[in-house]
């Protein structure tokens, strides 16, 4: 359904929500799409804060449209945080059936000496956070051995994984590049 299409009326609406929905969803939308959202991501964002709104309708806010349009960046932002959380899972397991098919004694020496350059040259609470994540630590283990907030321990895994990913790939090239890191 496009932005400027809007779903019929719902019997069941309580009286005012269906007209306050189709006076603001567009707007709404059109709002996170400025934002850089794409127009599925938006339109999802905003039918769950539509939908958080309407089991609170009638509202005692003053402002419901602007509820709804803050509630839609919340929606957003979590499916942005669960997606990353989904990927980063998906990249440990990658790694994990790596190293469970690739015998120690089989692995490239050289592409271990490598690996180990580019960790050696990262930042180092970049390096300590990164060895403490392959060895199994979760980021609020992570986050208590090197009292930090967990936010910067994300952030310090992610910029650690993507200047390996880089460094790696500059190293190797396009076609080899490093998906299990």
């Amino acid at each position: 359904m496009s932005v400027e299409e809007k779903p019929g009326p719902d019997p069941a609406a309580p009286d005012g929500f269906d007209t306050f929905y189709r006076s603001e969803y567009a707007g709404i939308v059109r709002t996170l799409r400025k934002g850089g959202v794409s127009p599925e991501e938006a339109e999802d964002a905003v039918q769950e804060a539509m939908r958080q709104m309407l089991a609170k309708w009638p509202s005692d806010y003053v402002r419901p449209a602007a509820w709804v349009r803050k509630a839609a960046w919340s929606a957003f932002y979590s499916k942005v945080s669960r997606d990353r959380r989904r990927q980063e899972l998906e990249t440990v397991n990658a790694l994990r059936d790596a190293r469970a098919r690739v015998p120690e004694a089989e692995a490239d020496p050289d592409e271990k000496e490598r690996v180990l350059l580019r960790i050696a040259g990262l930042p180092p609470r970049q390096r300590e956070v990164l060895a403490l994540y392959y060895d199994g630590f979760s980021i609020g283990e992570i986050t208590a051995q090197l009292g930090c907030k967990p936010d910067t321990a994300r952030s310090n895994l992610r910029h650690a994984k993507e200047a390996l990913r880089k460094a790696l790939e500059q190293e190797l090239g396009p076609e080899h590049r490093p998906d299990a890191i």
